[in-house]
């Protein structure tokens, strides 16, 4: 049953919107079937005022498709993809819990710091979702040549049961879909993009390997690590790779573990890790070396510990635009 003032899109009821992004938007829903049954599901459609726009149609065609094919625990699971009245949807598996940009201001707030060993689990998670990505195939085993091209805080989903899940596929670059980049055009998140990826330059799998050194720095910094007072000067500094706030604010994290994410964010991609692969296995070395690794369960002690669990109503809180933007600059740092 359908209440009034109940959007319906397909088979799915909308309930609270969970998140806004530049492109689409997603929505807590659920599925009604026989006999009471209801299932919970994240439903993303296109904004209404891009709908129409047959680039971003295909845009998101494209990653109901090739998503599809990503079976992996940590990578959000695309369960259907319809059409309604014009309006394409998929419709996503839901994580109830909260996504590692919330996590990240609620520390930052607090002026409190991810601990280094849950810092290392969450990257290393993120990391298995982008190695089994990156080394896709089709059923004829050709790789997909997936690069996620968005990797940054407010695309990592924390479960409350530990899970740590990466999504929002929507502007992946892959050898099966058609470039829908314009010459010049910037594809990404600012302040978490590589130095190429900045330039509008050509990328591949180590793009995403910078990204993901720059959201482990940040949780262990619970600041930004590329600083500037408008998008221009952060562009600059990733461009030159100046991470100087790790020098700076990087007081107390172990040494094997600064070497680690300074790898990762080398400017020149041929001196970075050369896959997710090799970056989880580093993450995995130093963890060893340190005697003090981190899984689900601790993670669930320590979000419990800064009050970051959401409550068991269900419904996540409502992301607003700025939980996917970079940590906000404080007047230092600009």
């Amino acid at each position: 049953m359908v209440l009034p003032g109940q959007q319906r899109l397909g088979p799915y009821v909308l309930g609270d919107r969970l998140g806004l992004g530049g492109m689409a938007e997603v929505f807590v829903a659920t599925k009604p079937g026989a006999r009471g049954f209801n299932k919970k599901f994240a439903v993303k459609r296109i904004l209404p005022e891009l709908a129409r726009d047959a680039r971003f149609v295909a845009m998101f065609c494209d990653e109901a498709r090739i998503c599809a094919s990503l079976s992996h625990p940590n990578i959000v699971q695309v369960i259907d993809f319809g059409e309604s009245d014009g309006e394409v949807f998929m419709a996503l598996e839901y994580v109830d819990g909260l996504s590692l940009a919330r996590l990240l201001r609620l520390v930052a707030s607090a002026r409190r710091r991810f601990p280094v060993p849950v810092a290392l689990f969450i990257a290393h998670e993120v990391l298995r979702a982008l190695d089994f990505a990156h080394s896709a195939c089709d059923e004829e085993g050709r790789s997909l040549g997936i690069v996620h091209r968005d990797v940054s805080p407010g695309n990592v989903l924390i479960g409350r049961t530990g899970e740590v899940k990466l999504g929002d596929f929507g502007i992946l670059l892959s050898a099966f879909v058609d470039r829908r980049t314009h010459p010049g055009e910037l594809k990404g998140k600012v302040g978490y993009m590589s130095p190429e990826q900045a330039m509008g330059g050509t990328i591949d799998v180590r793009s995403d390997v910078f990204a993901l050194g720059i959201v482990l720095a940040e949780m262990l910094l619970a600041r930004p690590l590329f600083s500037g007072k408008n998008e221009f000067e952060i562009l600059t500094k990733i461009h030159d790779a100046d991470i100087s706030n790790l020098d700076k604010y990087g007081h107390g994290i172990p040494q094997e573990v600064v070497d680690v994410v300074r790898t990762a964010l080398q400017r020149e991609r041929g001196n970075r890790y050369s896959s997710a692969a090799s970056f989880a296995l580093a993450i995995q070395n130093a963890t060893e070396r340190l005697g003090q690794p981190a899984g689900p369960a601790e993670l669930i002690s320590w979000l419990s510990a800064v009050g970051a669990l959401p409550s068991r109503s269900g419904t996540l809180p409502v992301q607003r635009v700025e939980d996917y933007l970079p940590l906000q600059r404080t007047k230092d740092e600009r």
